[in-house]
């Protein structure tokens, strides 16, 4: 006779599961070139665990199979009830560390803004298309203003003149504070008004604001929504604004034109219908660009029209051209060896383009694993400095020296700047960025970083004379060096305390600062040292030069023809040169 002995439990086979698992993703973690991809890894390596641990359970558990499947059930279940119940919302920081709001956490600063609009947003007035108005007003823009995103160039240099640096003894004064809708968009200004993107609810909006009280002028409304859980809710590009419209592209796509005083709707279109593509995973975001007449967007695909140029009075299509994935970055003018070349950071690489006909000039493949290029290239004389994050790194490209249309490569791709979804400036012959959400200084002649100090986490830098302003990924703003030789944090104060991926603007001497959640002004404190003086135009300028040059010390020219549009440019971009 034989006797039936009970099954026993072999726990080693989930143990050594666990044991590894833990083993490979510490090792991983420590290998790992940053942040993100450590929390990538993390992430891997607890999808493998579950995934590793239910199959185990299931196939070789000692009890019966049924039993199995009804415990494994149960388990998912009721941590999904248990999840809805208890959690409210996640969101993701930079670097892709997820954040738990639990249902009993007090109101986030984004939800108390939206309570607060709902029940207190003035009524939209807005005038429709076909409604008459009074005269168009036509704006004067001057240096003083900040009338795109990055700036009166594009270029992140702050005209103004650099304020007094000890803002503990002398901090800055907040003019004005309001809650705002969802967004990282940026912020433009022109003399007393200010414009922005938001999300109301289901609507999508560009909202017009006076830069001196912070009240809402008018906004424009669309129906249309972007959320995602990583990258958050609202539009991601700024309004470009010229001296008679404001151009503003929303996250799914959509391109007004706008008249400044009122927002009067001049005209719509859709640029992903208009390219045959889809919106890019995390929103359209590269800012209008105008170049003559033309407006100018990347709006990807692969029907070949995903670089578009639309007429700034009509809307209609001029030009299109290519197939790429849309990158993430407004495109830029640069003039390279005396050509006027439009710069397109697409998902898969660079593209430099004839602006008055979409030609392609030049091309160089980069990317990685996830498409995303989010970082404005920067000259440097005739040559164009490229970076991006996700492991990709950074690069030196020479477009005077092309091999089938591809440039050559002052120095091979390096690891030393990983600009993930910021960007960097330059000052002198070396570039200033967030390495991965840590502030390095780069030697744009050899790629070899000088130093690497000041975790910013994942924030944006705009240069400021001798200063770098860093707009801290927490909402504190800071003053640091822009020197070669080390880190030196000069002051800092905190006029945001919410996750701010949103670029800050400076017009006339004024901080604007916004996130997901609220906008505020602030006057900075005056450098008594600084005498002003009058400029050309009769504006008040600083006897310190706002902006660098290159070892050449030669002027630059304008990074766009604003002039041929009958706008007044007095300010003069840099031209550095590298000096490897």
């Amino acid at each position: 006779m034989s006797v039936a002995f009970p099954r026993r439990s072999n726990l080693l086979p989930p143990v050594l599961l666990v044991v590894l698992t833990l083993i490979a993703t510490a090792t991983g973690h420590q290998l790992a070139d940053g942040r993100t991809d450590q929390i990538i890894r993390v992430f891997y390596g607890v999808g493998f665990l579950v995934l590793s641990l239910s199959v185990w359970w299931l196939g070789f558990g000692n009890v019966r199979l049924r039993t199995r499947w009804l415990i494994w059930a149960g388990v998912v279940l009721g941590g999904a009830i248990l999840a809805v119940s208890c959690i409210r919302s996640v969101w993701f920081d930079g670097d892709m560390r997820p954040r738990v709001v639990f249902r009993w956490s007090p109101l986030s600063p984004s939800e108390r803004s939206r309570e607060w609009l709902r029940s207190n947003a003035p009524l939209n007035t807005t005038p429709t298309a076909s409604e008459s108005t009074t005269a168009p007003q036509v704006l004067e823009i001057t240096s003083r203003d900040w009338p795109r995103y990055c700036g009166h160039n594009g270029d992140r240099l702050i005209p103004s003149p650099l304020p007094a640096t000890d803002w503990t003894a002398n901090p800055p004064t907040e003019l004005w504070r309001r809650p705002i809708g969802e967004a990282w968009s940026s912020i433009s200004i022109v003399g007393g008004q200010l414009w922005t993107q938001e999300q109301r609810g289901e609507v999508e909006c560009t909202v017009c604001y006076d830069s001196r009280t912070g009240s809402e002028i008018w906004r424009r409304e669309d129906a249309a929504r972007y959320e995602t859980a990583q990258g958050a809710v609202g539009p991601r590009a700024t309004p470009t604004v010229s001296s008679t419209a404001v151009y503003a592209l929303g996250a799914t796509g959509i391109l007004n034109a706008l008249e400044p005083a009122t927002g009067k709707l001049l005209w719509q279109r859709q640029i992903c219908r208009d390219a045959g593509s889809t919106m890019v995973e995390w929103g359209m975001s590269g800012s209008p660009l105008l170049h003559k007449d033309l407006v100018i967007v990347d709006a990807g695909g692969d029907a070949g029209r995903a670089l578009a140029a639309y007429e700034q009075i009509t809307g209609e299509l001029v030009w299109s051209i290519g197939s790429h994935k849309a990158g993430y970055t407004a495109p830029r003018i640069e003039i390279i060896n005396g050509i006027t070349q439009l710069l397109v950071f697409h998902g898969d690489g660079l593209e430099a383009h004839d602006p008055d006909t979409g030609k392609s000039l030049w091309y160089y493949p980069w990317t990685n694993q996830y498409k995303i290029n989010v970082a404005q290239p920067i000259r440097f004389g005739d040559t164009v400095f490229l970076s991006s994050g996700y492991d990709s790194g950074c690069v030196l490209l020479d477009p005077t020296r092309l091999t089938s249309g591809r440039p050559a490569e002052v120095w091979p791709p390096s690891r030393s700047l990983k600009l993930k979804f910021n960007e960097a400036v330059s000052y002198g012959n070396n570039v200033y960025g967030l390495d991965d959400g840590i502030l390095a200084c780069i030697d744009a002649g050899t790629g070899e970083r000088r130093w690497k100090g000041g975790r910013y986490r994942f924030g944006h830098v705009l240069l400021w004379e001798n200063m770098l302003l860093i707009q801290a990924e927490d909402g504190s703003v800071a003053l640091v060096e822009a020197s070669p030789d080390a880190f030196r944090e000069v002051t800092r104060f905190q006029p945001l305390d919410d996750r701010t991926w949103n670029v800050p603007a400076v017009a006339d001497g004024r901080l604007y600062v916004r996130n997901a959640a609220e906008m505020a002004c602030f006057s900075l404190p005056r450098d008594a040292s600084v005498s002003p003086s009058l400029s050309a135009d009769g504006n008040t300028a600083s006897t310190h030069s706002p902006q660098s040059v290159g070892s050449s010390g030669a002027p630059a020219a304008s990074s766009d023809n604003s002039a041929s549009r009958g706008l007044r440019t007095d300010g003069v971009s840099r031209e550095p040169s590298v000096q490897p």
